[in-house]
């Protein structure tokens, strides 16, 4: 797993200062001191440090803390290039194919950083309109709030449900008679959104009005005898609370649309004909496997 992280490093570091950065360096003024040299490849300390500034962010603190063993990667990396170039390997059939199927998704990358990503733009208008259209997604699951007595025998439990028909106390009876460890708090779990507890414990709580008493309610870890203390229903969560997810689905949306866009241009701009031919054979021939 480390070497595989390594190696992503090493690929996101070429791929960003090669790709995506301008020449040079305006780090230093003056003259950027060689780093190191290696043979004949001389990296510079502005160098260095425009590799670090161009991996993502969630890398660069690592990297800021390891520089020398990120330095010895690249040298480890510069002298097999080196060797690879030496061998002619630039020049493989294979290696070049490879090559240039890399260098096709880096400007696609490219290209869609510069007409679809860097062309959203996100207005607090924006922002309040897709909060207001969409309140379903921001709301606060409903909670409710319940005490329980847990007894191992229906026999228990329904002698337990004549003594609260009679108007016993519920919290005394939990204190007393309940082998669930709420027991010292009378039975009261606290607040729990749905999905959280047993599904036949939590349809019975459902069903009840805030201090209704229900039956008996077998589990699988006995009989329960439930009391309904609290209900909250779900209310929207205001804007400030969830305003970067609000932003963040906003920016899918709108770059879904500039990306249709721009291929819908180049679709109009380009005359495509597809060989019905030759695509019938194709998928003739993948569905006999190729024989």
């Amino acid at each position: 797993m480390k070497r595989e992280i390594k190696l992503s490093l090493i690929i996101a570091s070429i791929i960003l200062a090669v790709s995506f950065s301008s020449s040079g360096c305006g780090i230093f003024k003056g003259k950027d001191p060689v780093l190191v040299s290696i043979g004949k490849t001389k990296i510079t300390l502005g160098d260095f440090q425009e590799r670090i500034d161009n991996l993502p962010k969630r890398y660069q603190l690592i990297i800021k803390k390891r520089s020398n063993q990120y330095l010895q990667e690249l040298i480890n990396d510069t002298l097999l290039y080196n060797e690879a170039l030496k061998k002619n390997l630039d020049e493989d059939k294979d290696a070049v194919k490879v090559i240039e199927e890399a260098k096709k998704k880096i400007l696609i990358a490219r290209l869609l950083k510069d007409e679809v990503d860097d062309s959203i733009e996100i207005t607090d208008e924006d922002i309040s309109v897709y909060y207001e259209d969409n309140t379903l997604k921001y709301m606060s699951p409903e909670i409710m709030r319940v005490s329980h007595i847990l007894v191992p025998k229906k026999e228990e439990a329904e002698a337990i449900l004549e003594r609260l028909d009679k108007g016993e106390n519920f919290d005394d009876l939990a204190r007393a008679r309940s082998m669930d460890p709420t027991a010292q708090n009378a039975g009261d779990i606290g607040y729990f959104p749905k999905g959280q507890l047993i599904p036949e414990f939590e349809y019975a709580c459902s069903q009840l009005e805030i201090g209704q008493i229900s039956g008996i309610v077998r589990t699988k870890l006995g009989y329960h005898i439930i009391m309904l203390t609290d209900r909250k229903l779900p209310q929207q969560k205001p804007l400030e609370e969830v305003e970067e997810k609000v932003k963040a689905e906003i920016r899918a949306v709108k770059r879904q649309q500039l990306f249709n866009s721009l291929l819908s241009r180049l679709r109009g701009e380009n005359k495509i004909k597809i060989n019905d031919e030759a695509l019938v054979k194709l998928n003739s021939a993948e569905q006999t496997g190729g024989r």
